[in-house]
């Protein structure tokens, strides 16, 4: 019996163990169509948030990570290429890679797998200006931007198509729920929330002006004189709307008093109709900003493609515009 153990353990000379056939192998011909499919709908994932980001937060149906993920880089791809002229990314690197291994050997199949998953994700964010970050929580995940992108502009253009689909058998997404856009990320605390407030805010608000040590700095930017009325030359209202997860260190009541008081009284808080909306999201130690059209905002369902799709023909041609208001912000209420 020992013997019979001993030639399992020993390779072809006796001097040195077998390995065993790798059955998820990977590599040239041994790639079966599932592992081919495996494969391509793998996104690669970036793990963390920085300051200075744009993007747009994703939530999406519970259980469907790998299904969303992938579904909506390939959604950011095609409006990309047709709103800014961005090229796909080619699928030449997996091409590349096609008829490797066919004459390795198992052991250095591995290897190979081994390096290219310690290769640093620097070389895969290259790619593109879509880079999709994973929050480690459940049903929500970030999509980084970068210009020439503009996410208030890319997430409105996805929901007004959403609104117009004729069938829900042509939408372009199953999985994905609500897209809340980041036009800036600053750190969580009490001068990086004041800071990205001030950035974001002054292009459509009267501002308190800024106490001594103030953390914002000024840039050519908002030196440009903002546009903070309505075209009957009242003052903007607005609401405040946030999200907090993964964060203990402000209440929801504590951000939204240090938002609203940087704005000038002269704007009115208008919680059924307003202006403009503030969308607030912090996540962990990070704090991101962006300011909305309202009434073009609760039209398209606070921007939710799952709800937008769902709409039925009468809905869309607006024909029950308010009642179909009334419903879904009922659902919408208790809704990430």
């Amino acid at each position: 019996m020992s013997e019979n153990q001993n030639k399992r353990k020993q390779g072809p000379s006796g001097a040195a163990p077998a390995h065993k056939k790798s059955k998820g192998s990977t590599a040239g011909k041994w790639k079966t169509p599932q592992q081919k499919a495996k494969m391509a709908g793998r996104i690669e994932m970036g793990n963390s948030l920085d300051v200075g980001d744009e993007g747009i937060w994703v939530t999406y149906a519970r259980g469907m990570n790998t299904r969303a993920f992938k579904e909506f880089a390939e959604l950011c791809d095609e409006y990309g290429e047709s709103m800014y002229g961005i090229p796909k990314p080619s699928d030449e690197d997996e091409k590349n890679h096609e008829g490797e291994g066919d004459d390795l050997d198992i052991e250095a199949s591995i290897e190979q797998e081994l390096a290219a998953m310690k290769a640093p994700r620097k070389q895969v964010a290259k790619k593109g200006v879509f880079r999709p970050i994973s929050a480690g929580i459940e049903c929500v995940f970030f999509m980084k931007t970068l210009k020439p992108v503009e996410p208030d502009v890319l997430v409105r253009k996805m929901c007004e198509d959403a609104q117009k689909c004729p069938d829900p058998r042509e939408r372009k997404c199953k999985y994905i729920n609500r897209l809340t856009p980041v036009f800036n990320t600053e750190k969580a605390t009490e001068k990086g929330i004041e800071r990205v407030a001030r950035q974001v805010l002054a292009p459509y608000f009267e501002l308190v002006p800024e106490t001594e040590g103030s953390p914002t700095e000024t840039t050519s930017q908002e030196i440009l004189v903002p546009k903070t009325t309505n075209s009957a030359g009242v003052p903007f209202s607005y609401a405040i709307r946030h999200n907090i997860r993964n964060h203990t260190t402000f209440k929801s009541d504590e951000v939204i008093k240090k938002i609203a008081g940087l704005v000038d009284l002269k704007h009115k808080v208008n919680l059924s109709n307003a202006d403009k909306v503030i969308l607030v999201e912090i996540f962990q130690t990070f704090c991101g900003i962006s300011v909305v059209d309202g009434p073009q905002w609760e039209e398209l369902k606070r921007y939710n493609l799952n709800s937008l799709y769902g709409m039925i023909p009468k809905q869309k041609s607006g024909a029950t515009q308010v009642d179909g208001d009334k419903s879904s912000a009922k659902k919408n209420d208790g809704e990430t």
